[in-house]
């Protein structure tokens, strides 16, 4: 029987998308876990998405795991600035759609706290650093929106 463990990582190394083994605290590998987070509140938020919501959640989904241009960019701005302007002041959640966005958009703050090491040493490109900082704008606004409703 195959196991679902390997124990290769009992010593504070992993495999990164690369295969190059890295220590389980590089950047890189901590940035990889901070997606994974993110995706799994992603998903929460997913089931309750519609329409071009859930459209763009599921796009979104997708780009953090491939190469990211200008035009993902754009799009997600696009989209972002359909939803309105943003609310005066500060904004509490309590309606559970607008608690699983804000939740994604906690998730994304983090993983964009770990990906500035990663940007500043240029292991990252500027313009996924940028797409990871407009998903929060784009969580936070689908946040307010849930609230108003």
């Amino acid at each position: 029987m195959k196991k679902a463990y390997t124990k290769n990582g009992d010593t504070g190394f992993t495999r990164g998308l690369s295969g190059r083994r890295l220590a389980k605290d590089d950047a890189r590998i901590v940035a990889s876990g901070k997606i994974d987070a993110l995706q799994s509140a992603m998903d929460l938020a997913l089931l309750d998405a519609k329409g071009p919501t859930k459209a763009m959640l599921l796009e979104a989904q997708g780009a953090l795991w491939r190469k990211l241009g200008q035009q993902d960019l754009k799009k997600l701005e696009d989209f972002i600035d359909s939803l309105g302007e943003p609310p005066k002041g500060f904004m509490r959640f309590n309606r559970p759609r607008a608690v699983a966005y804000n939740e994604c958009r906690v998730r994304c703050r983090d993983l964009e706290s770990a990906c500035t090491r990663l940007l500043r040493s240029g292991k990252m490109r500027p313009a996924v650093y940028a797409y990871i900082n407009r998903l929060s704008s784009l969580f936070f606004m689908l946040a307010c929106q849930a609230s108003r409703r």
